[in-house]
């Protein structure tokens, strides 16, 4: 797996700043890079799984740590069936799942509509890319990906550069044409890279 350290090389080649006076210093080019991972993890979120163990019949499984309801993708209980979502139309109670067994999401837990088998929940869901702490660990980018995200990072390195450039009054005509360049080709790959998953081609771990 690709490290940050190695990303951020990758980044400053492509910046043409490996100088031994680098324009960017490392701090600026791994705010780029968070920044980077923030917009393709928007894009191609991270699949994860939270289990919940249940130890009596109850109707609330409350969920530990932050889950997008709208990202979950399936609840499984202990026996392995897929529980439906109930139905937005069904919240008040109209009659869905008085023989079957559905969910909602309220206030960080699973509302059921029947009391919950005992043993172990699993949730399925999508989340975003966190970017790394450090320049070892590895960074939540499946493999090809890496030149979406130095694309973006590009981009941000070079808009900031111009900001800053243009608050000293120096023209930023050639560094906005070329941040604009580089967002280009990020979406480029993104699209890219859209058609291949869709194809089956990439997974989306």
């Amino acid at each position: 797996m690709t490290t940050r350290a190695e990303l951020r090389t990758s980044l400053r080649q492509r910046l043409e700043d490996t100088g031994a006076s680098p324009l960017w210093d490392d701090a600026t080019l791994n705010d780029a890079l968070a920044g980077a991972l923030r917009v393709y993890g928007g894009r191609f979120p991270m699949e994860a799984s939270t289990q919940v163990a249940v130890v009596a019949a109850v109707q609330q499984i409350v969920v530990n740590g932050e889950i997008e309801p709208e990202r979950i993708v399936r609840v499984i209980d202990p026996i392995g069936r897929e529980i439906p979502r109930q139905p937005d139309e069904d919240r008040e109670g109209t009659g869905w799942g008085l023989l079957e067994q559905a969910w909602r999401w309220w206030n960080g837990a699973l509302r059921l509509e029947l009391p919950a088998l005992v043993g172990t929940w699993q949730i399925d869901y999508l989340t975003t890319r966190a970017a790394p702490v450090d320049d070892l660990s590895a960074v939540a980018v499946l493999p090809g990906d890496e030149e979406i995200v130095l694309a973006l990072a590009a981009a941000s390195a070079l808009r900031r550069r111009a900001i800053e450039d243009g608050k000293r009054g120096v023209r930023v005509d050639a560094i906005l044409v070329l941040a604009m360049s580089m967002r280009d080709e990020a979406d480029r790959l993104m699209v890219a890279r859209r058609r291949r998953a869709r194809g089956g081609v990439l997974g989306g771990r």
